[in-house]
């Protein structure tokens, strides 16, 4: 029996992989055996739900919680995710924070237990859309909806792609932000709006954004985002660096923020190993290095770090402007 019970596990993770879900179990039997393997080669990465956990362990958080969400959607097919959920299920740029529960609409008072993994929220899910059969609130809504919830740094990774990825104009997101004001929502409206108001489509990732908007509140903001320069050996072939900073007439400060992720993910590595990705990096670096320009590079760590990004864009001789009062500059 265990052996049969071996087969059509590893049968179900895979047809539950290839549509890019977690695994439901189908009978107590099955779910008690995915139980005793929980830990060793089966992940849980909440009641009732299970994962290989060698390809688990290779997804971020965005993909776990898609997965996780497909799952959810075939056992409660009348959810309409919302919020954070939504927005990562439509591919926007969401801080891994928000993604430690499921975000569904209810008719119902807001509601998230300490320790739950779903979080209620009183929202209509009018106009709601269907991806690969689960339904999530529209792009506009959803982009609104987060940006009311969160702050000016995480915020700014849905502003930005909210007007890359949908296509979507600045003005359009205001005017929506615009109709949500009611009299006890007053700071999280302007905090939305001056969110759109600095958000801008050449960021190319969720990280870059955070980091750009604490450079913001920091009095640090960049001359420049992907700052190119042309590769010395190659002219046909542009480098390009997250940010730049001018510190006197023709002389630069540039800015790099450093992941892991560029050297794990394997979309990112396209076929190369770590240590490829690596070498390809230094090598990057050196050919930088010619133009004789300052490079800073930091880590998602001390974007996060009150003051350390800050003290450290200080200490590389960049010029602090005045810390901006943009929060009260809004008028409603």
């Amino acid at each position: 029996m265990a052996h049969c019970n071996d087969q059509i596990i590893d049968q179900l993770l895979t047809q539950a992989e290839q549509e890019g879900r977690c695994l439901i179990p189908p009978s107590t039997a099955i779910r008690k055996a995915l139980l005793r393997r929980t830990g060793v080669t089966v992940a849980s990465p909440i009641p009732g739900l299970f994962a290989r956990k060698t390809r688990w362990d290779e997804l971020n958080r965005a993909q776990r919680h898609c997965e996780i969400i497909r799952a959810l959607a075939i056992i409660h097919p009348d959810w309409t995710f919302c919020s954070f959920s939504a927005a990562c299920l439509l591919e926007l740029e969401v801080s891994w924070r928000h993604l430690n529960v499921a975000h569904v609409c209810s008719s119902t008072k807001p509601s998230a237990r300490p320790g739950a993994h779903i979080q209620r929220h009183q929202i209509e899910p009018a106009g709601a859309i269907r991806l690969s059969g689960t339904s999530v609130t529209p792009p506009i809504q959803t982009a609104t909806d987060c940006l009311l919830q969160t702050g000016f740094a995480d915020g700014m990774p849905i502003a930005d792609s909210a007007i890359s990825k949908f296509g979507l104009a600045r003005e359009q997101l205001m005017e929506a932000v615009e109709q949500r004001t009611t009299a006890r929502n007053g700071r999280a409206i302007r905090t939305a709006l001056t969110t759109l108001r600095y958000a801008d489509v050449r960021a190319e990732s969720g990280g870059e954004s955070v980091a750009r908007a604490v450079m913001i509140e920091t009095g640090f903001a960049p001359d420049w985002l992907q700052y190119e320069l042309t590769d010395p050996f190659d002219s046909a072939k542009p480098i390009r660096t997250d940010f730049a900073w001018e510190r006197q007439a023709r002389e630069l400060t540039l800015g790099e923020l450093d992941g892991l992720v560029k050297y794990t993910d394997q979309t990112m590595l396209a076929g190369r190993t770590t240590a490829e990705a690596l070498v390809a990096e230094r090598q990057r670096e050196a050919h930088l290095s010619l133009y004789g320009h300052p490079l800073l590079r930091f880590t998602m760590n001390e974007v996060r770090s009150t003051g350390t990004l800050a003290k450290k864009l200080q200490t590389a001789g960049i010029r602090q402007t005045a810390l901006p009062t943009w929060l009260n500059e809004v008028e409603l």
